[in-house]
C-alpha cells in the first residue's frame, strides 16, 4: 500500500504519501539523527540515563534490568528503591543508568534484545523501549538477520539514543544529557520542574525544536546532578525471583490485584458514602417550609428507599483518603450547589440532552443527569488523565439514586455544532462564525483527538476502547482545544473490543472536517456514504484534485487551504475506513503523521491572520 508524492521538489508535500507507508518509515522524518549524533566537541563515551516508563510487560527491576542490559542494583540506587526484589507499578517514570559511546556518527548506548513471537523492528522500537530507539538504526546493526522474517530466540543490537555533553554544556556545569521520550500530554515546564532542569537550556539542548511536533520522539534533558525523581511506588512483597517466566507471572499478578485493589476502593467508596448518608441524614437535612414543590423534593430525604436520599457533601471531601495513589478521585459536589447553580435545572440553563451549564465558587461547569449503571465509567475516569479527554471534575447523587456528573466546561461546544450549524434567523450570527473555522483549526482538532486516543489505546492498561467517537462526542475549549467526550459506551479492549474500531470512528471524523458534511447514522440503510464517496474521489490520480476541492467543504472556499494538505488528510481517512479492521493503522501512526502534517502548514504564509480570531459562538457543551 502507498501514496505517489505529487512532487518531491516542493517539502510540504512529502507528507502526502505518508500514511499507507507510516509504519516503514514514521521514524525518519525527525530531527533525532542530527540531535543523537556525535560531535568532535563531546567525549567519545560518557556515564548518562534514559527515563523509562514502566509498563506492563516491564515492572519488575530484572526485566527492566535484562532489556536495557544493565544491573538492577544501579537502577534499584538511582531510584531509591527499597530492594532489588520488588515489583513497580506500572506508568511511572523510572531512570536508567547507561554507558553511551559513539557507533560511527551516532551516539548510542548498545544492549541486545531477545526476538519473542511477533516482534519486528517496529514493535521493539516502539513498544519495548517505547521510542528510545529508532527501527532502522535496529537495521543497521543487524546486517545479518532479516527484518521481515525475524525468530523467537534470535539476539538482536539494539541502539539507545543517548549524548554526552559538549564542552560549552561542561562549561555551564551540565554533566547529563538524559533521553526522554517526549509524549502528548508533557509540558515543558513540569518536565523541567520534575527533572531539575531548566525550561531554556531543555530548547538549547533540543536545537529549539517544535516540541508539539516531538510527541513520540526522543529529547535531551540536560542536568547538572544525577537524576533524583519522585519515588516510584513499589512493591516488596512479590519477588522477582531467578525464572523470568515466574518474574511475569508475579508481574501479572500485581496488575491484577491492582485493577482489582481500585475496583474495591470504588465500590467500598461508594457503600461508605451511602451508609455515611444514612447515619447523619437526620442531622444534615432539616425539612422546611417552602412554596416551592421542587426545592422541598430536593431537601427532604426520602424514607422509602436509601438510594434516595439526599446526601449534600463538601467539594473535596475524601471518604477514602490513602486508598489508593492511582485513583485521582473525583471531588464530591453538594446537591444543593448543583440546583441552585442551575435553578433546579432550568431550561434558561439547558444546554442540550441532558447537560446543563452550572456555575459553583466561580468556576463554570457542565453538569450532566446520567442514570443507570455509571460504574464502568466512574472507574474509566478514576484512571485516567490527558488534555485531550474531558475532565470529570466531580460528581453528586440525585433523587433515585441518578448521578450527576460535573465536567470541565468547554466554551466553544462540540465540534459537530461548528460542522453543521443549524440554519435560523435566531442563530444567524452563530453561524456566520462558525462557518469560518479554518484549515488550522480543523487540522489541530484532528491531532489533538488522535493524541486522546492514542493516550486510551496506548497509555493505560488494559487499553480503553471509546467505541463512540464522532463529532457530537467532540468538545472545543476557549481556545479551541479538541476533548474527547462521553465515556458511556467505553469498554477496556480486553472485553472483545478493538481499538480499531475507534480509528474507524476517527477516520468519519477526519472526513466531516474535510467535507462539512455529516456521516450518516449507524441506523441508515445508507451508512457509509462519506467513506465511500472518498475512494471515489482519490481514486483517478490525474483527477484527485479537482474532485477533491469540489468535495471539500464549501465554507472553507474564502479561506486559503493547502490542497497538498487536504489530499494527506483525505488518504488518511480513507485508510483509517478500510472494511478489514485489521488493514487500518495504529493510532500512533496517525498521530506522527498529523504531527508531521501540523508542522508542515505551520508557516503563516498558508493562514491568513484573520482566522486566527474566530468569534465564539453560543458554547453548546455536548453529552
Amino acid at each position: 500500500m502507498g501514496f505517489s508524492p505529487l512532487s518531491l521538489q516542493n517539502p510540504l508535500v512529502l507528507i502526502i504519501p505518508f500514511f499507507l507507508t507510516l509504519h516503514v518509515n514514521s521514524q525518519t522524518i525527525n530531527t533525532n539523527t542530527t540531535l543523537f549524533s556525535c560531535s568532535p566537541n563531546t567525549s567519545a563515551s560518557c556515564s548518562t540515563f534514559v527515563l523509562y516508563r514502566t509498563q506492563v510487560e516491564f515492572l519488575d527491576l530484572k526485566q527492566i534490568s535484562d532489556l536495557f542490559g544493565v544491573s538492577s542494583l544501579w537502577i534499584k540506587e538511582v531510584n531509591h528503591l527499597p530492594s532489588e526484589e520488588g515489583t513497580l507499578f506500572p506508568d511511572q517514570l523510572i531512570a536508567i543508568p547507561l554507558t553511551c559511546g559513539c557507533t560511527g556518527n551516532r551516539s548510542f548506548a548498545n544492549t541486545t534484545y531477545w526476538i519473542k513471537e511477533g516482534d519486528s523492528y517496529y514493535v521493539v522500537s516502539t513498544q519495548a523501549f517505547q521510542g528510545l530507539v529508532d527501527y532502522h538504526f535496529i537495521e543497521d546493526l543487524n546486517p545479518t538477520l532479516d527484518p521481515s522474517n525475524l525468530q523467537p530466540g534470535q539476539d538482536v543490537t539494539v541502539p539507545v539514543y543517548c549524548k554526552c555533553p559538549e564542552k560549552t554544556q561542561l562549561d555551564q556545569g551540565i554533566k547529563y544529557l538524559m533521553t526522554y521520550v517526549w509524549s502528548a500530554e508533557d509540558d515543558i515546564s513540569k518536565l523541567s520542574n520534575k527533572t531539575n532542569s531548566s525550561v531554556d537550556s531543555i530548547r538549547a539542548a533540543n536545537n529549539y525544536r517544535n516540541f508539539s511536533a516531538a510527541v513520540s520522539h526522543a529529547i535531551l534533558i540536560p542536568v547538572k546532578e544525577k537524576p533524583n525523581l519522585p519515588a516510584p511506588l513499589y512493591n516488596t512483597t512479590a519477588s522477582s525471583g531467578t525464572d523470568h517466566e515466574s518474574s511475569k507471572s508475579n508481574t501479572k499478578a500485581i496488575v491484577l490485584w491492582s485493577i482489582v485493589a481500585a475496583a474495591s476502593a470504588v465500590v467500598i467508596w461508594n457503600f461508605l458514602l451511602l451508609a455515611w448518608c444514612k447515619i447523619y441524614r437526620n442531622k444534615l437535612f432539616v425539612r422546611t417550609a417552602s412554596n416551592s414543590e421542587a426545592a422541598d423534593h430536593l431537601l427532604t430525604p426520602k424514607k422509602s428507599s436509601k438510594n434516595q436520599s439526599l446526601c449534600p457533601l463538601t467539594k473535596g471531601n475524601k471518604l477514602l483518603a490513602g486508598v489508593s495513589q492511582f485513583i485521582d478521585k473525583p471531588a464530591m459536589f453538594d446537591v444543593k450547589d448543583i440546583m441552585e447553580a442551575t435553578m433546579n435545572m432550568s431550561r434558561s440553563y439547558w444546554i442540550e440532552g441532558s447537560v446543563y451549564q452550572a456555575t459553583i465558587n466561580e468556576e463554570v461547569y457542565a453538569v450532566k443527569l446520567a442514570k443507570g449503571d455509571v460504574a464502568e465509567e466512574m472507574h474509566i475516569f478514576q484512571f485516567v488523565n490527558h488534555a485531550n479527554l474531558i475532565k470529570l471534575a466531580g460528581f453528586s447523587i440525585h433523587g433515585d439514586g441518578n448521578f450527576l456528573w460535573v465536567y470541565e466546561y468547554a466554551e466553544n461546544g462540540s465540534l459537530d455544532k461548528w460542522l453543521f450549524p443549524k440554519t435560523s434567523s435566531s442563530s444567524s450570527s452563530s453561524s456566520d462564525s462558525i462557518s469560518c473555522l479554518s484549515w488550522r483549526h480543523r487540522l489541530n482538532i484532528a491531532l489533538d483527538v488522535a493524541n486522546g486516543l492514542q493516550y486510551l489505546h496506548e497509555h493505560t492498561r488494559p487499553s480503553i476502547v471509546h467505541r463512540a467517537i464522532k463529532s457530537s462526542n467532540i468538545l472545543l475549549d476557549a481556545h479551541f482545544k479538541a476533548k474527547i467526550s462521553n465515556f458511556s459506551s467505553a469498554k477496556p479492549a480486553t472485553m472483545g473490543v478493538r481499538p480499531s474500531a475507534d480509528v474507524f470512528d476517527f477516520g468519519v471524523v477526519l472526513l466531516e472536517l474535510l467535507s462539512g458534511r455529516k456521516e450518516r447514522s449507524s441506523e441508515d440503510a445508507e451508512v457509509g456514504v462519506l467513506w465511500r464517496e472518498i475512494r471515489a474521489v482519490l481514486e483517478v490520480e490525474e483527477k484527485k484534485v479537482e474532485r477533491l476541492r469540489r468535495w471539500m467543504d464549501p465554507k472553507m472556499k474564502g479561506n486559503l487551504y493547502p490542497m497538498e494538505g487536504a489530499i494527506s488528510l483525505a488518504a488518511m481517512a480513507k485508510a483509517c475506513t478500510v472494511e478489514d479492521s485489521t488493514e487500518r493503522p495504529r493510532i500512533s501512526e496517525i498521530v506522527f503523521g498529523l504531527s508531521v502534517l501540523a508542522q508542515s502548514w505551520s508557516t503563516e504564509a498558508w493562514m491568513p491572520s484573520s482566522e486566527e480570531s474566530i468569534p465564539i459562538a453560543d458554547a453548546v457543551v455536548a453529552r
